[in-house]
């Protein structure tokens, strides 16, 4: 017995779901048609076995049904609520995205988008070659430095905290970027990471957006993904946005308006209806 309720547990979430919710259906008809008075009996069948079928396959096509409708309802995306925080899980593009735009950038705000110190292709490259001016940008950069009361250091370049947020409103498309100061860049130009600085610079980056967001609407894509040198092994899409939703239950901040993190590309990979359960024990905690 202990072994079945092992392997049942360990099936997933939607499958549970579909198996619990299914039999309570089962038994709500039951109920019902007992108070009504009608029985299979009435239909003429008399074998046991007979009788056993039906009630067997009429609860797998629920089991299939209700698999179904969750898959419908919860597949593409999920809201939950962190602290007092309405978080929707979403799939699209943060630069076609409504609200403050959260951009990864490295703590320089480096302006050399040359796919040697940035990545043209990178969403910070994106931003300044696409959607935003340098002149305006390096005009922002230049005010959060003094009112941080930083220097330049040997290169001429400010060296921001991790986390830090440099809120910028483009000319150029009118929308609202929070640039993030999300890794450093070594002498190589690449970015290098783990987990306990990663989820440093997040918990700082929460906070940076209690600070500065207005209560507009914040829309971010899964952070990390563009960075492949995490130096104590490589993180998935779904270990980072666990992170991400994890360092918001922690950070303690509320925001009064929505957070909406953006997945980008196959959603697929993605199983959003465990990401809800997991939502609802970080609600427990």
């Amino acid at each position: 017995m202990k072994k079945i309720f092992d392997k049942y547990n360990n099936l997933p979430k939607k499958i549970r779901d579909s198996i619990i919710i299914s039999a309570t259906l089962v038994g709500v008809i039951s109920t019902i048609l007992s108070i009504l008075g009608i029985s299979l009996g009435d239909t003429g069948i008399s074998n046991i076995w007979c009788r056993l079928g039906i009630v067997v396959g009429f609860y797998l096509l629920l089991v299939l049904i209700v698999y179904f409708f969750i898959g419908m309802r919860f597949d593409k995306s999920v809201s939950i609520q962190i602290r007092n925080t309405s978080v929707l899980i979403n799939c699209g593009d943060i630069f076609s995205a409504s609200g403050l735009k959260v951009i990864g950038c490295d703590t320089h705000f480096d302006s050399r988008i040359d796919d040697i110190v940035i990545s043209k292709t990178s969403l910070h490259g994106q931003l300044f070659l696409e959607h935003g001016k340098k002149s305006e940008i390096k005009k922002v950069i230049e005010k959060e430095a003094i009112r941080l009361g930083l220097q330049k250091n040997d290169n001429g370049l400010y060296d921001f905290p991790l986390g830090t947020i440099i809120k910028y409103k483009s000319s150029i498309d009118n929308n609202i970027y929070l640039m993030l100061a999300m890794t450093k860049l070594d002498s190589q130009h690449e970015a290098h990471t783990n987990m306990a600085q990663f989820e440093s610079m997040l918990m700082k980056m929460w906070k940076e957006i209690d600070r500065v967001y207005a209560r507009y609407d914040v829309t971010l894509p899964i952070l990390g993904t563009g960075i492949s040198r995490f130096d104590d092994g490589p993180k998935d899409k779904n270990e980072l946005l666990r992170c991400m939703l994890c360092t918001l239950n922690s950070s303690g901040v509320n925001l009064k308006s929505k957070v909406e993190i953006l997945i980008f590309g196959d959603i697929n990979k993605f199983s959003l209806y465990e990401y809800k359960d997991m939502f609802r024990s970080i609600l427990r905690r």
